[in-house]
């Protein structure tokens, strides 16, 4: 649900205490770029070479108009005075990481420099709808829990939040459902001798390691090899961090491939019970956080998988790599 509320004082309070430090940043910025390039750049002529001057004027319009972009959005809040109360039920939520690597010379100067940047999103959806939060609210969310939020519409300030309980059950059947969710955890797991589809699982999840190590030794051994058998020996020494990193890649493959064949000759495979607790979407990755660890998962089965849901997680019989999982439905779906 979603409606329309007039500002009250304190939100006004809240916008003004976002809105004038972000007024007075550039002016600080500005002085302390300015002192900086006269401290470091006084006598290269940087302020002279027509690119170094291009490149600061570029980045000073991107990094002012992004300041008068943030100003802009909360004055037209405080202009507006109302904001959007949403409340319903957290159904999920995502933090998106993204790099950016920008390369710039230094013109007359000869030199050339590397920035590289990283943005945090955060955002959580509730009742089917995303909305954008911050991280310090984004840590207490969890996805089934009831949420009333406020925000403001243009600049997307969370001015009031409160988050319920997941579980909306009654008090004594909440009493229940907890005494049944520790029952299942402390019963027995569950140990099943492996299917055709148990063993084509198994190697997936081996060669899916493998190939990568495999081509890392092969992409060593085509650098390494040449110097071995030509007249340039004495090279081999400044060669001497690529071995170590085959002689790793080479220890891993076999670790896991000795893993691998003991569990194709014990045959089996054991069922951790385990309880669903949070899910989140992080870039291309589904984690689903359970009381047993938090576990990496395809579209399909993280559309299925519910906080609460008592699941079964199946391990082979060494390694903690999971195989499958068990859903509240008695379905099995491969994780590998």
């Amino acid at each position: 649900m979603k409606e329309k509320l007039p500002l009250n004082e304190q939100d006004i309070k809240k916008l003004w205490k976002h809105l004038l430090p972000t007024i007075l940043f550039p002016f600080v910025a500005a002085g302390m770029f300015y002192a900086f390039f006269l401290v470091f750049f006084k006598d290269t002529g940087f302020f002279q070479d027509k690119i170094g001057l291009y490149m600061l004027v570029g980045f000073s319009v991107f990094f002012f108009g992004i300041i008068a972009w943030m100003i802009w959005g909360y004055a037209i809040d405080l202009r507006r005075g109302f904001k959007y109360r949403i409340e319903g039920k957290i159904t999920d939520k995502e933090l998106r990481v993204h790099t950016s690597t920008s390369h710039s010379s230094g013109g007359k100067t000869g030199s050339g420099s590397t920035h590289s940047s990283t943005t945090r999103h955060y955002s959580v959806e509730i009742e089917g709808v995303q909305y954008s939060i911050e991280q310090e609210h984004y840590g207490k969310l969890q996805v089934g829990a009831a949420i009333i939020i406020e925000k403001a519409p243009k600049s997307h300030l969370t001015l009031f939040l409160e988050v319920g309980k997941t579980d909306e059950l009654p008090p004594e059947k909440s009493i229940e459902a907890d005494d049944d969710k520790r029952k299942f955890l402390s019963s027995t797991p569950r140990k099943a001798y492996f299917t055709q589809d148990d063993y084509k699982a198994l190697k997936r999840g081996f060669w899916g390691k493998a190939k990568f190590r495999l081509i890392a030794l092969t992409v060593m051994g085509l650098l390494v090899v040449p110097f071995l058998v030509g007249k340039m020996q004495i090279n081999i020494f400044f060669l001497f961090p690529l071995m170590l990193i085959a002689i790793y890649q080479f220890w891993k493959f076999n670790k896991e491939w000795r893993l691998y064949y003991r569990n194709k000759q014990y045959a089996y495979k054991e069922g951790i019970p385990t309880i669903v607790q949070d899910k989140s979407k992080y870039n291309r990755s589904n984690n689903v956080k359970t009381s047993g660890g938090t576990i990496r998962v395809k579209d399909k089965l993280y559309a299925q998988l519910n906080v609460g849901d008592k699941i079964i997680l199946y391990k082979p019989a060494k390694g903690n790599q999971i195989l499958s999982i068990t859903t509240a439905a008695h379905e099995e779906i491969y994780v590998m």
